[in-house]
């Protein structure tokens, strides 16, 4: 009778670590892709519930935008204050609501809004609404949407400048600004009328941000996220809300669950 030839040990541990190799590879594989995409919310409602539903949806929610009133307030909001702090330690990216009236306000008034955003609350950028699509406000190191980034820029750290036309803008613009909200409105819109330049495509879904309000059932919403995926937008928000107040509320109940799975990455 022959002998039995032992198999060296170094031979199992390199069949072992092959073995597990294949495992990992598998579960990658099997794994569902992510959706590069993020939540990110116009949060204009005061503190409480809301907020904390926010919080809640972290980290597929990254973003959201505070407004305690039209802009910082005349003074500090201790309550506002917590629910920055609570939602950034989620890991939440909080701006501040600016107005800018498409490049009419002036310099001096716009800062002093920044200001206190930064002072008052430690906000981790500045979301400037109404902005032009003009390109002689934008580029130049002293334009005014220049200026305003440079600003935001000055704060240290990693402070994000949201522009918000609240449509497509010009390219131009990127210069200027982090993320471009470049759709704001309507289900119907969305489904009906949307364009974007060409120039829109060679460029990251980080850059973009696309709201859409009136998606009234979960089938729109699930349209619209899935139209968002499309059209390049890295950050989406989609909301049964209508007009005139769209942002005064959150998604609830199986709507929004679904709409933080549809985009969760």
């Amino acid at each position: 009778m022959s002998a039995v030839r032992r198999v060296p040990l170094r031979v199992w541990a390199g069949l072992f670590v092959v073995v597990i190799a294949l495992l990992i590879a598998l579960v990658v594989l099997l794994m569902p892709a992510s959706s590069g995409q993020s939540v990110a919310v116009p949060a204009f409602f005061p503190p409480g519930r809301l907020w904390s539903e926010v919080d809640s949806a972290a980290p597929t929610l990254q973003l959201v935008v505070m407004n305690p009133a039209s802009g910082p307030g005349p003074a500090y909001d201790q309550s506002y204050g917590s629910v920055v702090r609570t939602a950034q330690k989620r890991g939440i990216t909080v701006v501040g609501y600016v107005d800018t009236d498409y490049g009419a306000r002036g310099l001096s008034a716009v800062e002093a809004d920044v200001e206190k955003y930064f002072s008052w609350y430690h906000v981790n950028g500045v979301f400037f609404d109404r902005a032009s699509t003009d390109c002689a406000l934008a580029v130049a190191p002293t334009s005014y949407y220049a200026t305003l980034n440079a600003y935001v820029k000055g704060r240290g750290g990693a402070a994000r400048t949201i522009l918000n036309p609240g449509r497509q803008t010009n390219e131009c613009f990127l210069a200027d600004a982090d993320i471009l909200l470049t759709f704001e409105g309507s289900d119907t819109q969305y489904v009906n009328s949307y364009s974007a330049p060409a120039w829109v495509a060679k460029y990251s879904p980080s850059h973009f941000w696309h709201v859409i309000y009136a998606a009234s059932g979960a089938a729109a919403m699930a349209r619209a996220v899935q139209l968002s995926k499309q059209r390049g937008a890295g950050y989406v928000y989609v909301t049964p809300d209508a007009l005139p107040s769209p942002y005064d509320t959150l998604p609830t109940g199986r709507y929004w669950s679904t709409e933080l799975g549809k985009l969760r990455g």
